[in-house]
């Protein structure tokens, strides 16, 4: 008996017991019956044989936490326990993180379609430029001033901008229904799930206290995973490669001068956009996200214009108040910002941001914010 005598309703049930994408490839390209019954298996299913598919989900796990990040962000801040769940995971690492993920996303046989486009067409030629400005590839003689893996730097410069979209989005959309990620949650993704030797030492982690899976990496790995993102920002990843091709926009000269500065870093945190932003003909692909970014800041400007009308003081300066984040110290969060506290244990300001814009409380205490990092989560302030 051959397994397309069997009835549809149990094919339909093989992609549950495969172990990657590949061995799915190899079922329904066996015969056209298999096709139709396995080729578009449940969306719950996918995520897991996508991550037991190393060779095409290089660099392993980043690519796939990339692609299901605004998801597993979306499933957290519903609840508290959720919350927890998430931090939990990613003090756990980058592992850690992927395996909530694949409990929590679904992806579809499409969504693999665009993930390979994405790969082939926006990361790899980015990556390459990226290598050749700041990685390997490069002219530098030293290791440490490089972005050693800048492939995985990519990525994380994504992730960040989708896990924590809700943050970035509050410069430019109406506060949503449910309060974004802590800070806290946050500056643990920068520690846990990029980790760096620097990092560990600036944030007074206790010998004992350094997490095993840094221990455990192999020598091959680079434990200077934040540094290398400082690298990358300061040679590749820059405002000016995103103001330059933002400024062939006609929304570029729509908005106000004093308000192009956000308007750029709010196209820069994008997360998977961002970086087709910086390819030949991104700007025009992604029009309409770009306008609803430039509708929402002039939008905001007419709402700050109007609190300062009635002596009021602008949304910005109580942000973290309003949404219940006391480590909020921004209204506008940006990658290198908060790359200088983790890694280097500076104040998470940054020249794009404005100094009137940060609203330090009276009590702030940068000892207390890194001991909360190092610190377990716990239930009752993970809301």
């Amino acid at each position: 008996m051959s397994l397309e005598t069997l009835p549809p309703e149990l094919l339909m049930h093989l992609p549950e017991h495969l172990h990657s994408l590949e061995d799915l490839y190899s079922l329904f390209s066996t015969s056209r019956a298999l096709y139709h019954t396995c080729g578009n298996p449940s969306p719950k299913f996918i995520p897991r044989l996508a991550a037991n598919s190393r060779v095409f989900f290089r660099p392993h796990p980043h690519l796939l936490i990339a692609f299901t990040a605004r998801q597993l962000a979306d499933w957290a801040v519903i609840s508290g326990d959720r919350r927890y769940q998430l931090e939990l995971a990613i003090q756990g690492g980058v592992e850690k993180l992927l395996e909530l993920a694949l409990e929590v996303a679904e992806l579809s046989m499409d969504d693999i379609r665009i993930i390979h486009l994405y790969k082939n067409d926006v990361l790899n030629p980015v990556n390459r430029r990226l290598d050749l400005a700041a990685g390997p590839a490069s002219q530098s003689n030293d290791f440490l001033t490089v972005c050693n893996d800048p492939e995985t730097a990519l990525l994380s410069w994504v992730i960040y901008g989708e896990l924590f979209h809700h943050s970035h989005e509050l410069t430019y959309l109406p506060f949503p229904h449910h309060k974004p990620l802590s800070s806290i949650i946050r500056y643990k993704w920068f520690v846990y799930c990029m980790p760096d030797v620097n990092s560990f030492h600036y944030q007074r982690f206790p010998k004992g206290e350094i997490p095993q899976f840094f221990h455990d990496m192999p020598n091959e790995e680079d434990r200077f995973q934040q540094l290398s993102m400082g690298e990358a920002v300061e040679s590749f990843l820059t405002t000016e490669q995103w103001r330059s091709r933002l400024e062939t926009s006609p929304l570029y000269e729509v908005i106000l001068a004093e308000d192009r500065k956000l308007f750029v870093s709010a196209a820069k945190h994008m997360g998977l956009k961002s970086l087709e932003l910086i390819i030949d003909g991104g700007v025009e692909r992604l029009a309409a996200d770009l306008e609803q970014v430039s509708k929402g800041i002039r939008q905001r400007r007419l709402e700050n214009e109007a609190h300062k009308s009635t002596g009021k003081v602008s949304l910005g300066k109580h942000l973290g108040q309003a949404i219940g984040d006391p480590w909020l110290l921004s209204p506008f969060i940006m990658l290198s910002s908060d790359l200088k506290f983790t890694l280097w244990h500076n104040l998470p300001t940054d020249d794009e941001s404005d100094d009137d814009e940060l609203d330090l409380p009276e009590d702030f205490n940068q000892t207390r914010l890194s001991q909360l990092i190092r610190s377990p989560p716990q239930r009752a302030n993970s809301a």
